[in-house]
């Protein structure tokens, strides 16, 4: 999406009213774009795309044909037969089919993952804001000016990353240190606000594991992982014992999978390539992979 909803939130008549022609129409080739997007996305279910059939609708399961099968095999009194077959039904032993009726019988199993309503859980450990890095737009979404310096500004959200501090003639060893990213809002002479925002990028068929820059993603792990040969378990006891840090393994899981994703474009441009062309050769020969991360 070109066009972010808190972009699409500011726009109305008098909004469009102080563009050009020419930003008008920048404009509109943007939200035609967003508009194939979404009507593609709507379009989506478990047979064309990599979403589960556990998604859908109920009534989203059958295909057509099924669906006119079933209408056509009740009839005319199909409503009543099936209100008869109900009325017939033998009660089990016990009365637990009364039992069900009347609302005392088992509940039906709640769906797997968190529910709807519950509290979240996040990372407990506070640690000191050792740095801070500021991150300002730098182009107007709408009508497509870059924003000069001085424009009014103001923050909006934040995020902290944590990440180790590189070796100098001062200190020798690893430091952990945490960065807080505070990403700003600027109004461009149109009176638009645009705002700056982490990269993110969404899932695909090929990577479940979707990448953003609010998550961790540390060369350390990777190292720990593949060079060392560190389980999870591992690595999460050599992070708490030696630097302090205290991660879940969900979160190391995590970690390394969003690492494999964004290291596959240099791997399979670059490195590859030059490994396959080399003659000194490699033991791993043309399966070498960044599934391996996994």
């Amino acid at each position: 999406m070109q066009l972010t909803r808190h972009d699409l939130l500011q726009l109305d008549e008098a909004s469009l009213s102080r563009l050009s022609e020419e930003q008008l129409r920048a404009l509109s080739v943007k939200l035609l774009a967003d508009l194939k997007a979404a009507h593609e996305r709507l379009e989506q279910n478990s047979h064309n795309s990599s979403r589960p059939p556990s998604s859908e609708l109920p009534w989203q399961g059958k295909s057509e044909k099924e669906n006119e099968e079933g209408t056509d095999s009740r009839g005319e009194g199909g409503t009543e037969a099936g209100a008869q077959d109900r009325n017939e039904e033998t009660p089990c032993a016990g009365g637990e089919h009364a039992k069900s009726q009347s609302g005392t019988g088992p509940k039906r199993p709640r769906p797997p993952g968190q529910q709807p309503g519950a509290s979240g859980h996040g990372r407990t450990q506070s640690l000191p804001i050792d740095q801070e890095e500021h991150h300002h737009p730098g182009q107007c979404a709408v009508c497509g000016a870059t924003l000069p310096e001085g424009s009014p500004d103001r923050p909006h959200s934040a995020s902290l990353a944590i990440d180790l501090r590189e070796t100098s003639d001062e200190y020798v060893g690893l430091e952990v240190i945490q960065t807080k990213h505070i990403y700003h809002e600027s109004q461009c002479a149109c009176g638009h606000w645009m705002r700056a925002e982490p990269g993110h990028c969404d899932g695909n068929e090929q990577w479940g594991v979707a990448l953003s820059e609010r998550h961790l993603v540390g060369a350390l792990l990777c190292a720990l992982s593949l060079r060392m040969r560190l389980s999870r378990r591992r690595i999460q006891e050599f992070l708490g014992d030696w630097l302090g840090l205290q991660l879940r393994v969900a979160t190391i899981n995590q970690c390394l999978h969003e690492a494999a994703r964004a290291l596959e474009p240099v791997l399979d441009e670059q490195l590859l390539p030059q490994v396959r062309n080399s003659t000194i050769g490699t033991p791993f020969g043309s399966s070498l992979s960044i599934r391996s991360f996994r």
